[in-house]
């Protein structure tokens, strides 16, 4: 089970979950207190579900795809966000301008195209504050339209491959930009402090640029995939320009010999009622083909099906 912790440039947060589930009533622990009533979708439509202190509980009767996002309850010091997670796995995605201070364990962490992607493992506390703003109201802003939309489809989208990238990242050992990450100290300090203000400058390389959208933040390999695709569609319509295409006579000529299990050309031609040039190129086509081979017998050429 894993969470999506998604972090936007307006300082707002978005946590998400999800992945098929299968039972009749499930109790669905949240990873940190709710701001207000969680969305839940049972594969995509919206159902009502009842919140029993930090567990949720969701109708699923059956097995459906579980979809929750909500917007979790946060603190705001120094112009620091912070809120506290519980242990499990966690999928957080930063977007550009957003300086990451988190003290859960991380496990993993790539940055492509002005967005951070880390995995990471609670308990703990996820901090961060934006570039270029000195306080931060305790109030969130709702997440932005577009990049809520485009940061939720990609959460929901890398969900299940997050769970295994997760378990192959625990056996790696991290990375010194990872563990500079791990080991700082919690960023709730007061905006006079000096602890924020080394903790903010230690994790400065992992932040991102402001100004990015986060439909650019996709998966490189995505890319990979289609360039892989487009080269194959391309090899095999090279291939199919180069193979003949047979003809009715052909399929005739083919039809003979998988009857008669071979014969010669003239027989072909006289059993068939067909001129020898015509039986010719039609062998020469079955040939290039593949679907028959040609022997010389007494002198005649013996034509033998695949």
């Amino acid at each position: 089970m894993i969470w999506v912790v998604l972090l936007f440039a307006n300082g707002s947060v978005l946590l998400v979950f999800n992945q098929t589930l299968a039972g009749s009533i499930y109790g669905l622990p949240l990873p940190s207190p709710p701001l207000s009533a969680p969305l839940v979708l049972n594969n995509g439509t919206p159902v009502p579900a009842v919140l029993n202190g930090s567990t949720l509980e969701v109708p699923v009767l059956g097995k459906a795809l579980i979809t929750v996002e909500y917007v979790p309850r946060v603190s705001a010091s120094g112009g620091v966000i912070s809120f506290n997670v519980s242990k499990g796995l966690y999928l957080i995605w930063a977007q550009g301008g957003v300086l990451l201070l988190p003290t859960v364990k991380i496990l993993n962490y790539t940055k492509a195209n002005g967005t951070v992607l880390l995995i990471a493992e609670g308990p703990g506390t996820i901090a961060y504050t934006i570039q270029g703003r000195r306080a931060i109201n305790a109030t969130v802003v709702a997440p932005n339209t577009t990049a809520s939309t485009t940061a939720t489809q990609t959460a929901k989208t890398t969900t299940s491959a997050a769970n295994t990238t997760a378990a192959v990242s625990t056996a790696q050992t991290s990375t010194p930009q990872a563990s500079q990450t791990a080991t700082s100290a919690p960023a709730t300090t007061s905006a006079g402090g000096s602890g924020s203000t080394e903790s903010a400058g230690r994790t400065s390389e992992s932040a991102t640029s402001p100004g990015m959208s986060p439909s650019n933040g996709g998966l490189p390999f995505v890319w990979v995939l289609l360039a892989v695709a487009v080269a194959v569609a391309v090899a095999v319509l090279a291939s199919r320009r180069r193979v003949p295409q047979l003809n009715d006579t052909d399929r005739l000529v083919l039809s003979y010999l998988r009857k008669t299990g071979g014969a010669y050309e003239s027989d072909i031609a006289r059993a068939l009622g067909l001129p020898r040039t015509t039986v010719f190129k039609s062998v020469r086509r079955l040939e290039q083909t593949g679907l028959a081979t040609v022997e010389k017998r007494d002198g005649k050429n013996f034509v033998t099906p695949k």
